[in-house]
C-alpha cells in the first residue's frame, strides 16, 4: 500500500532512471575533478614560474655585482654549499677575496677555505 501523496507513473522504469541519473552524477563529478586538476597543475605551474623567476633575479643581481667574470662567479656561487661541490668546480682551495671563497667552509679562519686534511 502506497501513501496517498506518492504518484506512481507506469511508464517509467525506475532502474532506467536510477542508470540515467547515475551517469549524468558521473559526468558532473568527471568534469568537477577534471577541472578540481587542472586547477593544481596551474597553481604548480604558477609557483615554480615564480621560483624560477626569484631564482634568475637573484642571480642577476649577484651577477652585476660581483668583480669576477661570468663563469667564476657562477662557479662561486655553485660552491657554496660544500667544499666537495667547490673542489668538483674547479675553485677550491680557495683565498680570501677570490671566487669560491666562503668564510664557513674556512675552518681555522687562516683565509683559506676548502683545504685538503694532511695527515
Amino acid at each position: 500500500m502506497q501513501p496517498e501523496n506518492w504518484r506512481f507513473y507506469e511508464s517509467r522504469a525506475p532502474d532506467r532512471e536510477l542508470q540515467s541519473l547515475q551517469r549524468r552524477f558521473r559526468a558532473i563529478s568527471c568534469r568537477f575533478y577534471r577541472k578540481a586538476a587542472l586547477q593544481r597543475l596551474c597553481r604548480r605551474v604558477r609557483v615554480w614560474a615564480l621560483v624560477a623567476v626569484g631564482v634568475l633575479a637573484l642571480t642577476g643581481t649577484a651577477m652585476s655585482v660581483s668583480p669576477w667574470p661570468l663563469l667564476a662567479t657562477v662557479k662561486h656561487l655553485a660552491a657554496f654549499p660544500t667544499c666537495g661541490i667547490a673542489r668538483m668546480m674547479g675553485v677550491a682551495p680557495a683565498y680570501h677575496g677570490r671566487p669560491g671563497y666562503w668564510s664557513h667552509h674556512d675552518r681555522n679562519s687562516n683565509g683559506r677555505a676548502c683545504e685538503t686534511q694532511e695527515l
